[in-house]
C-alpha cells in the first residue's frame, strides 16, 4: 500500500454522517476520500444556520489542503443553494482561490448531473422544512428545471435527518409514483440523507433516472479527476 492515489477532499457539515458512509462504497480503485468538517452555530435547519457554515469553510479548506487533495467537494446541498440564485459555486471559487485546488459544491454537481441525464421536469424529495423546500424549487427553476411536485420529511433538526433510513427514503419516493410519472427524473436532495443503495431499485421501478446529492457529488468529483465511471453501480448517471 502507498499513497499514489487520486484524492477527493470532502468538506462536510458537522452533523453529516452520510458522506463518510456512502462515498467509499462506490470509489473505484486508486481513488480515496479525505474529510474535514465545517463549524455551525446550531443544528436547526435554517437558512441562517446553514449559511453560517460558510464562515468556517476557508479554515476547513486550509486544513484539508495538508492532505493534498486533487479536487475538493463542498458537500452541502442547502448550504450552497441558499446563498442566492446563481451563487451556488461562489464558495467553491473562494476555496480554489485560497488553496489552489479545483473545488465544486454539491449544488453545482446536482445541476450538472440533471443536465447529463437530460432532465427538465424533476420530482424532488428532501428532508428539509417547507421554507427551504420552496427555496430549492425556485433555485432549480432559476437553472431551467421545473419541479411540478415534491415530497419531504420536513425535518427541523439535523438529528432528525440522521434517523431516516435509505429504505424510508425509497418508500417516500415510491408513494409518489403517479406524480413521478409526469417527470423525467427524480432528485433526492441533501448530503446527509442515506439513499445510494436504493438508486438501482428505484430506477428500475420508476423507469427514470434518480439523482441524489451524494451520487451527483461523487460523479462530479470523478469527472474532474478524469476517472471513468461506467463500471460504478450507482445509477444511470454513472453510465
Amino acid at each position: 500500500m502507498d499513497n499514489e492515489v487520486k484524492r477527493i477532499g470532502v468538506i462536510a457539515p458537522p452533523a453529516n454522517v452520510a458522506l463518510e458512509r456512502e462515498l467509499p462504497r462506490y470509489l473505484p480503485d486508486g481513488v480515496v476520500t479525505s474529510h474535514n468538517r465545517l463549524s455551525r452555530p446550531e443544528a436547526r435547519l435554517t437558512k441562517e444556520s446553514l449559511l453560517a457554515m460558510g464562515e468556517s469553510a476557508m479554515r476547513a479548506a486550509t486544513d484539508l489542503a495538508y492532505a493534498r487533495p486533487d479536487v475538493v467537494m463542498y458537500g452541502c446541498t442547502s448550504g450552497s443553494f441558499l446563498d442566492g440564485f446563481g451563487n451556488e459555486a461562489k464558495i467553491a471559487e473562494r476555496i480554489t482561490g485560497l488553496i489552489g485546488v479545483p473545488a465544486f459544491t454539491t449544488s453545482t454537481a446536482v445541476l450538472e448531473a440533471l443536465r447529463a441525464v437530460g432532465a427538465r421536469r424533476v420530482f424532488m424529495v428532501t428532508p428539509y422544512p417547507e421554507d427551504m423546500n420552496q427555496h430549492e424549487v425556485k433555485f432549480l427553476a432559476h437553472h431551467g428545471f421545473e419541479v411540478p411536485a415534491y415530497d419531504s420529511f420536513r425535518c427541523a433538526l439535523s438529528e432528525e435527518i440522521r434517523a431516516i433510513s435509505s429504505q424510508d427514503v425509497a418508500a417516500l419516493v415510491l408513494r409518489n409514483r403517479d406524480a413521478i410519472a409526469g417527470c423525467d427524473a427524480v432528485f433526492i436532495s441533501c448530503t446527509n440523507l442515506l439513499v445510494l443503495d436504493q438508486i438501482a431499485a428505484l430506477e428500475q421501478a420508476l423507469d427514470c433516472p434518480v439523482i441524489t446529492s451524494n451520487q451527483a457529488s461523487l460523479w462530479a468529483a470523478l469527472r474532474r479527476l478524469d476517472v471513468p465511471t461506467a463500471s460504478i453501480a450507482c445509477g444511470r448517471l454513472f453510465r
